[in-house]
């Protein structure tokens, strides 16, 4: 299926690691260019280097804090005056690890406004400084990447998960806003996937004494263990980071002509697993 991405122009942010990563990869595989922002120096460099090397020359990264609007001016300056126009936006860029207290109630302000400011304002803020390249360009794609626990109560993570319920909120009105544009904007709701960060949790809570992080099954029943059976998909096991890739792919190309404001849950089915 042709996508229409070669020369086009993406940007994705907190695209060097994880899910963000493949993604990078992945349009960069289909002859766009592509740039990431990541906080880390030595891992935007490496991503760098991955991209051109995967087909994607004119690959750039930009040192940046997403919670810091001045950093997102710098990233979009880049992006403008590098090539002068913005095709496609992944908002891939999110808070990372639990919150740092033991339940809701112990969860301080500053807490809230750091999962707000990264997993919440940032889109805003990336979105708004995209839209008059895209404006410039002729059309744009806009993909706002959620996570299941939006729909879930889960132990340990009101702040992330109350942000990704306000990004999926937020996703429909910025949709509604552009549509007629030619800015079709959408989300994308992941289940669990096998990346480090996973890998690194499931050896840091002794996981691995039971179940292989090697094997998708394992992890599938590891995480319907730890939450209670709420959290697994009906599939019977986790998924690749290269199926969410494909997704974002579509809903981020020419070939998505008439999908917008809709929200993609790619997470094994897990509405049949909680009831």
């Amino acid at each position: 299926m042709e996508l229409g991405l070669r020369g086009a122009a993406v940007c994705v942010s907190g695209g060097t690691k994880g899910l963000g990563r493949v993604a990078s990869l992945a349009f960069a595989r289909e002859g766009a260019r592509v740039a990431v922002s990541g906080r880390d120096a030595e891992s935007l460099n490496r991503m760098v280097d991955e991209l051109r090397q995967a087909g994607s020359p004119d690959s750039f990264g930009v040192q940046t804090d997403v919670a810091k609007p001045a950093d997102l001016q710098r990233l979009f300056h880049r992006i403008d005056s590098r090539w002068g126009e913005l095709h496609t936006l992944i908002n891939m860029a999110g808070p990372t690890g639990p919150s740092n207290a033991a339940s809701f109630a112990e969860v301080p302000d500053e807490e809230w406004q750091r999962f707000f400011e990264v997993g919440l304002m940032s889109v805003v803020r990336c979105t708004r400084l995209a839209l008059p390249l895209m404006r410039r360009a002729g059309w744009g794609r806009v993909v706002n990447v959620s996570s299941i626990s939006s729909r879930l109560g889960l132990p340990m993570e009101a702040p992330y998960m109350t942000v990704k319920a306000g990004l999926n909120a937020l996703s429909k009105n910025m949709a509604w806003a552009l549509a007629r544009e030619d800015i079709l904007v959408n989300t994308v709701t992941p289940g669990v996937f096998r990346t480090e960060s996973l890998n690194y949790f499931m050896e840091a809570t002794g996981a691995t004494a039971k179940y292989d992080p090697a094997k998708l099954a394992d992890i599938w029943s590891w995480m319907r263990e730890v939450m209670g059976g709420r959290h697994g998909g009906t599939i019977g096991r986790v998924a690749e980071p290269d199926e969410l890739a494909s997704l974002l792919l579509l809903l981020g190309s020419r070939a998505n002509s008439y999908m917008v404001g809709a929200n993609f849950a790619i997470d094994g089915g897990t509405d049949f697993s909680i009831g």
